[in-house]
């Protein structure tokens, strides 16, 4: 995933976050969406999901991925999309995903977030799970950076870990059990609930059209039953908006 980096526009801020303090492989996320543990690929696959029922590719649509890693969510929007670009600062994702998902309508660019505007304007843009690996103070320009990038009406999907849930301890386990890169105070900075994430928003071009989370117990339930772990997935994601479940999501508009 892409971190931004300090420009001559961008205010000062007392912590910086570079890039990643230890390496991801390339291939991460397409392994993790093939993975064996039935519950870590559902957990990853419920993305997928989750884009196509509130923030689907428009086949009109100029897309960019900010953060895209093994090129994975940017594979997936072009099966629609008329374009797709995805930005990440990982070269080794980046020469994995341009080597896998080669496509007319795809193309990956490596570097720093700052180069999205000059690729624009975007029609939507699509940030998964990228704002919890930013200092709080970070994303509030990264969101910014977004609305410069973005023609007015443009529409803004991003994900993160929801504080107010069971992540913690999930993410607290996924440590102590090594499943994972490390995750806290090592990639993941900063957790947002639905409020401090709303905060975040209000300071910025974006208006927030929906609100929500998703992955709850539901991943959970796919090594007893890939079906029961859907049909729970169903009843997260029609108490979504009230559910205090493990992911949150918020789809924003550029105003005019």
């Amino acid at each position: 995933m892409t971190e931004p980096r300090a420009t001559p526009e961008s205010p000062p801020a007392g912590r910086r976050r570079p890039g990643d303090a230890i390496a991801i492989d390339g291939d991460y996320q397409a392994r993790a969406i093939q993975s064996p543990r039935a519950a870590q690929q559902f957990w990853h696959r419920a993305k997928l999901r989750l884009i196509d029922r509130v923030s689907p590719a428009r086949p009109d649509s100029r897309i960019a991925d900010a953060g895209c890693g093994s090129g994975v969510i940017a594979a997936h929007l072009a099966e629609t999309a008329g374009s797709v670009i995805g930005f990440d600062a990982n070269e080794a994702a980046v020469a994995f995903a341009t080597r896998t998902y080669a496509s007319e309508h795809l193309q990956f660019v490596l570097g720093p977030f700052e180069q999205i505007a000059t690729y624009g304007p975007f029609d939507q843009i699509y940030c998964i799970e990228v704002l919890e690996h930013l200092y709080e103070e970070q994303v509030i320009e990264t969101l910014r950076l977004f609305a410069r990038a973005a023609r007015p009406g443009a529409e803004l999907l991003v994900t993160t870990p929801n504080v107010r849930s069971a992540w913690p301890l999930i993410e607290w386990t996924l440590d102590r059990l090594s499943l994972v890169p490390q995750l806290h105070e090592t990639q993941h900075l900063t957790l947002f609930s639905r409020s401090t994430l709303t905060r975040a928003f209000s300071q910025t071009e974006w208006e927030i059209a929906e609100i929500g989370t998703f992955n709850g117990i539901a991943p959970f339930l796919a090594p007893l039953s890939e079906g029961l772990a859907l049909t729970a997935e169903r009843m997260e994601y029609a108490g979504r908006r009230h559910l205090p479940l493990n992911l949150l999501y918020c789809r924003a508009r550029r105003r005019s």
